[in-house]
């Protein structure tokens, strides 16, 4: 748990602040290591002798010692080498000049002249120019006095910059480094961009590992029409080795000021995060409207290796409060927050779970249901009853409720055994499933003039008969040796008819039928609906490898054959006729070097129209250097056509600069949908991001069948600057800005790259 290092803004009432750096590794690219000598590496800290090495000596009295030419005194875990030198056995002090280079294991400098205690165990060099070994830092002092855990810095100056980069520095008059307690302190220092004074601290730390300490984080500017001006300055609590707090204010000149917190823990058995945000009033909203508020929670437990508890829990004040003020936590879009806690038992017989899950719809939406409480059980593992035959059950018990419903509660009992007949080899496998499932309801509406069956009760056959055949051979893949494989799969699946138009939906949604989907047992989740079904499914794969299992090349096609239509049924669960023979295709290929096309059909044959679709094309030559150009088509999401076209990428404008822009227009209603265009430069020690967005906003408020009038478009602008602590961008990298809109930047899907 390591958080970036930010700049300290000093305000007239405050008398100290703290400064905490990210965890990171030395980038080669920027910080040259320096060459240790040799005999550094033999050194021994727990070895008291003086060892030293010269051209010539000269003794005095046998107790003062006068060393010339390539001096090399080493002590414990320390080498100094110098032109001369001078012991004294008496005072047991040391002396050198003539310019020096002092080692440590942490620590090289180059001085001017050098004085050492051996009995204080302290080393004092003058003029001395620094750098650390493990990390980034380098500076100057001049003075620089040396024990055993601490560095003494008077006069000094620090940075990460590298040697040739002077682009920014702490100048202090005193840095006091604690090597055992990972950081260090300056006092009076002044903050300079370009030997230009920008800050002055009276009182700063700073890390020299990766240890953690309380201290402020990176700020954030920013400036929006549905915010005003905005600015963050998170503060970090590090309260134990195992959890950790930050607390960050908030201002929003349209909004007002708002208080953010995160606190994280870590233990054994345990781990999670608790999220809150609170403003106690909105200057936007009419007097009287009250605080807006997020809270959020998530957290796992690990009692032992079988028994295992999560929890994620998510509320707001208000529906607006994603789309007015945003959230770490959530996407501005979202229209739902799930509500979840589940204990579960993995046993050798048995796997058992019981959850309470919930959702709290946004919007004008109607009310979901929640399972208070849901348990279900399986079987562990497939019992074996006879010679290459398997048994298998599994059962649940729901109990659901929803005071705005027409029925405002139900109980659901399910039981569903199943008999396998598998036959597995690397070429060949062929699976005969035969179950049965018998669903019990016990339901209670809420208005006596809505007609429902109080009790139902449902019993459902089913028989799936798949079978798969898997074929390669070596290919010529343009001029390079390759693999292909042939899989091609079938699949029978017989469901008879049964009426549920008497069972209430409650946890029951129609699936989507991509390629995967078509071999799929139920076209609905959860068991509220079980699809009719007398139908065979065909469909077949073909990859290409190269001779290193990269995959290159993968195309995927397959159809659902009806062998009795199915009753037709006028249900709201079926946005799609339920009689339509789907045909699906995917195709995903690198066909050259870094581009990647990826492709998806859903087609209906019976009907003659495409129900849905999505095409990318990218390319990745590295983090640094990508593009994508996608579309995506669905017929009907809750009756409402989508088309939808998309176009981002980054390019590399320098060895420093970076442009970054996406956008993305709703070409059904003739509109933008979101777009945005950034510029960050990015030097070994330090970055400055700024980036300009203009997006839909949501709007909750609207009825459900207005969602296509005309929304309001967002415009904002952020700004961030970070000095990087140990060479790295401590998340400052490129492709997250792809990531910040509405639509996220996807790698290019499951082919290997």
């Amino acid at each position: 748990m390591k958080h970036g290092l930010a700049v300290c803004f000093f305000l007239p009432a405050v008398a100290a602040c703290t400064i905490a750096y990210a965890e990171a590794a030395p980038a080669e690219v920027c910080y040259i290591p320096v060459q240790q000598p040799a005999a550094l590496a033999s050194l021994n800290a727990a070895d008291p002798t003086i060892s030293i090495a010269s051209d010539s000596v000269a003794l005095s009295d046998n107790q003062n010692a006068q060393f010339n030419g390539n001096v090399e005194i080493s002590y414990r875990d320390t080498l100094l080498l110098a032109p001369r030198a001078s012991f004294s056995s008496i005072s047991q002090t040391m002396t050198a000049d003539g310019g020096l280079d002092y080692f440590n294991g942490t620590l090289q400098v180059s001085g001017s002249r050098f004085s050492a205690d051996m009995q204080q165990n302290n080393a004092r060099l003058d003029d001395a120019s620094y750098r650390f070994l493990t990390q980034a830092g380098r500076g100057y002092a001049e003075h620089l006095t040396a024990s055993e855990q601490q560095v003494l810095l008077d006069q000094a100056l620090f940075t990460t910059c590298p040697v040739s980069d002077n682009s920014w520095a702490l100048h202090a008059s005193e840095i006091n480094i604690e090597a055992d307690e990972g950081w260090g302190e300056a006092r009076h220092a002044i903050f300079k961009i370009k030997e230009i004074p920008v800050l002055y601290l009276p009182y700063i730390t700073f890390p020299v590992n990766e240890q953690r300490r309380s201290g402020l984080l990176l700020p954030k500017f920013g400036s929006s029409q549905k915010l005003g001006v905005e600015f963050e300055l998170p503060y970090y609590l590090n309260l134990a080795p195992n959890y950790d707090m930050t607390l960050t204010p908030r201002y929003m000149s349209k909004r007002g000021a708002q208080i953010k917190s995160e606190l994280r823990y870590l233990t054994e058995t345990q781990q999670g995060n608790l999220q809150l945000e609170y403003l106690g009033s909105d200057n936007e909203k009419p007097d009287g409207f009250g605080a807006r508020y997020l809270g959020h929670l998530s957290h796992l437990s690990d009692f032992t290796p079988e028994l295992r508890a999560y929890v994620d829990f998510t509320d707001v004040s208000d529906d607006a409060y994603l789309t007015d003020l945003s959230s770490d936590y959530n996407n501005q879009s979202d229209t739902q927050l799930l509500r979840e806690a589940a204990l579960s038992y993995y046993g050798e017989q048995v796997h058992s779970q019981l959850r309470l899950q919930g959702f709290e719809i946004l919007g004008n939406y109607n009310k979901a249901y929640s399972a208070l409480p849901e348990l279900s059980l399986s079987a562990a593992k497939p019992i074996t009853i006879l010679p290459y035959v398997n048994f298998s059950w599994q059962a649940q018990y729901a109990h659901f409720r929803n005071d705005e419903a027409s029925i405002n509660y139900a109980d659901r009992m399910h039981v569903e055994p199943t008999i396998t007949l598998p036959f597995v080899t690397p070429a060949f496998e062929l699976t005969a499933e035969a179950s049965m499932l018998y669903t019990y309801y016990q339901q209670n509406a809420a208005d006596d003039a809505f007609a429902v069956d109080s009790s139902v009760t449902r019993t459902l056959p089913k028989l799936r008969l798949h079978s798969r055949l898997n074929f390669e051979r070596e290919y010529d893949w343009f001029g390079e040796p390759a693999l292909q494989t042939f899989e091609p799969q079938i699949q029978y699946l017989y469901i008879p008819y049964r009426d549920q138009s008497n069972i209430g939906l409650y946890d029951t949604t129609r699936l989507q039928d991509d390629y995967y989907g078509l071999f799929r047992i139920n076209r609905y989740s959860g068991l509220d609906r079980i699809n009719e079904a007398n139908q065979v499914t065909v469909g077949w794969t073909s990859r290409f490898y190269d001779n290193v299992d990269n995959e290159l090349f993968r195309f995927s096609l397959g159809q659902i054959f009806f062998l009795s239509d199915p009753t037709i049924q006028d249900d709201e669960t079926d946005d799609l006729s339920s009689a339509e023979s789907m045909l699906a295709a995917e195709l995903i290929w690198h066909w050259y070097r870094k581009w990647y096309f990826s492709s998806a059909v859903q087609y209906d044959v019976d009907s003659d129209e495409i129900m849905k679709s999505s095409v990318s094309l990218d390319y990745r030559a590295s983090d640094k250097s990508m593009f994508q150009l996608n579309h995506r088509y669905s017929r009907a999401v809750s009756g409402l056509e989508i088309q939808q076209l998309g176009v981002l990428g980054t390019v590399p404008v320098s060895d420093n600069w970076q442009l970054v822009g996406s956008y993305y227009r709703d070409l059904t209603n003739h509109r933008m949908i979101d777009a945005s265009i950034g510029m960050q430069y990015e030097s070994c020690c330090w970055a400055v991001r700024i980036i300009a967005k203009r997006q839909i906003l949501t709007d909750l408020e609207l009825p459900i069948g207005n969602v296509t009038q005309a929304s309001q478009l967002d415009s904002s602008i952020g700004i961030q600057f970070v000095l990087k602590g140990f060479g790295d961008s401590a998340g400052f990298g490129v492709t997250d800005m792809l990531s910040n809109g509405i639509f996220s930047y996807r790698r290019p899907y499951l082919l290997t790259n």
